[in-house]
């Protein structure tokens, strides 16, 4: 175990708060033996015996363009340590500081156990068949770090910012993008047990662009772990070519239509139906009795998997209940579309019902075919391209149907070929039984979603990002149904 002293501590922060002004290319979060370090010395401030101390230490830089070239630099840097406590026999809460002074920590962690006492590692001691997770565990290697992104937040002030405003100036449209750059490290220190220690980056570019009649408007967006694999002058061309097919738009009547989604449109549906994979849910796939696994629920041309080395999204190869961290590795979710295995949202949940730990799904990567988007258009004789959703809603869990607006790029097909751009539909549709009528499907990419902006249902009050890697191809279903027509742009 790594031990540090207080003093040596206090320098860590120190170092910490300044490493922003260090050289460029300096590492902006704590690596592993400095949160080790500083996990030890909080730990040893606790009166009481605690299970583990999940730390985070998170950098976002964030680049806003308003009106074409107005550009405001944000960076957000939060190091946070969490325990567990319980008040009373139900109440189970969790501490959390952004505080980097340690005489101050010793003081929060006092104040916490004043009135808290320590919250005891989860068992199953209620069920008929208690199943306690291994002592030792073993997880999977993963290479979700890169230095490129790291590196791009010394530089957005220079060739980066400057390609993306470029387009956006010599456009006649308003358009307004989105830098994201992210460094995150996460670590698990149980007492007297086996360290996990996570890192990632990731970044994403959003652009959006609107005609000066706020009739038409477009959107683009690309994501990757490294920001070097991100072309954002392509992302500004891609915005503002789509505003400008979008001039002139018609009404369309509500109906089933043979649709086409783009990536960003099916990323939306596969993300709002992650939650249809959680064992203890009210969806579809885990309805009696006693679940539907083993049974086909989707396209049989249809695989989802989830994997920590997947190199184009992948995740941490572990998943926690706030201080203690469970292995989770390559999973199959939907096989050749049958339905292989659910998971459960948190291990206490899992271990509650007998089962070792299996995380549910999120960064979830599906079966593609060869058909690309324009391929689809030709075999279409009549139907809509809908480039993206927006405000997509589960109505109905049991079902999974939901709700959502076509956005920035909808288009009406005859005979093979786009005829005209349409005005935006309201849809009410299940992606189970949507995933069921697939005619094509193209080649996988990762899906963008960019920044969503905080809510009043959003405890983030800086917005949520990023989200989790979504992996899917362009789609043509039948029968698509979209219920009303929308006035929104």
């Amino acid at each position: 175990m790594i031990r540090m002293s207080t003093s040596a501590a206090s320098h860590t922060l120190a170092f910490l708060d300044a490493r922003h002004r260090a050289t460029p290319g300096a590492r902006r979060v704590l690596t592993r033996d400095e949160a080790l370090a500083l996990a030890d010395t909080v730990l040893g401030f606790s009166k009481l015996p605690l299970p583990g101390l999940r730390l985070q230490h998170r950098v976002i830089t964030t680049v806003r363009i308003t009106r074409n070239h107005h550009v405001a630099c944000v960076e957000h840097d939060l190091l946070s340590l969490n325990f567990p406590t319980k008040i009373g026999s139900d109440i189970r809460v969790s501490i959390g500081t952004n505080v980097r002074d340690l005489a101050m920590l010793r003081r929060v962690m006092e104040h916490a156990q004043t009135c808290a006492t320590p919250l005891p590692l989860p068992t199953a001691d209620d069920t008929p068949d208690p199943v306690e997770a291994p002592k030792v565990r073993s997880y999977l290697p993963v290479a979700l770090w890169r230095d490129g992104t790291q590196h791009a937040m010394d530089i957005l002030n220079g060739d980066t910012v400057a390609n993306l405003v470029r387009p956006l100036q010599q456009s006649s449209l308003l358009c307004a993008a989105t830098i994201l750059l992210m460094t995150r490290v996460v670590l698990h220190r149980p007492v007297g047990g086996q360290a996990v220690w996570g890192e990632e980056t990731d970044s994403e570019v959003t652009v959006s662009a609107r005609t000066p009649d706020g009739k038409a408007s477009g959107w683009s967006g690309q994501a990757h772990r490294d920001f070097t694999r991100i072309d954002p002058a392509r992302v500004a061309h891609d915005a503002i070519e789509m505003a400008q097919r979008m001039r002139g738009a018609v009404r369309v009547e509500p109906g089933r239509y043979t649709t086409i989604l783009g990536p960003a449109a099916v990323g939306a549906l596969v993300s709002a139906l992650e939650f249809a994979f959680d064992a203890e849910g009210l969806g579809p796939f885990a309805a009696g009795p006693p679940t539907r696994i083993g049974h086909r629920v989707l396209d049989p041309r249809i695989t989802l998997t989830t994997d920590p080395m997947d190199p184009e999204g992948g995740e941490f190869p572990f998943f926690d209940d706030g201080y203690a961290a469970y292995p989770s590795g390559k999973a199959t979710w939907v096989e050749q579309g049958i339905l292989r295995q659910l998971g459960y949202g948190s291990p206490y949940a899992a271990l509650n019902a007998g089962k070792f730990p299996i995380k549910a799904p999120a960064a979830l990567h599906m079966s593609g075919g060869p058909t690309s988007i324009e391929e689809m258009i030709a075999q279409c004789e009549r139907g809509l391209y809908v480039h993206r959703l927006s405000g997509v809603d589960v109505v109905d869990p049991a079902s999974a149907s939901m709700t959502g607006t076509t956005r920035d790029g909808c288009f009406l097909i005859k005979q093979g070929k786009i005829a005209t751009p349409v005005t935006n539909l309201r849809f009410y549709q299940s992606p189970a039984l949507a995933f069921n009528r697939v005619l094509a499907l193209g080649a996988p990419e990762r899906a963008s979603f960019g920044l969503t902006p905080p809510s009043l249902g959003n405890r983030d009050t800086w917005g949520t990002w990023p989200h989790a890697p979504i992996i899917v191809p362009p789609m043509m279903v039948e029968d698509f149904n979209f219920s009303s027509m929308t006035d929104a742009v």
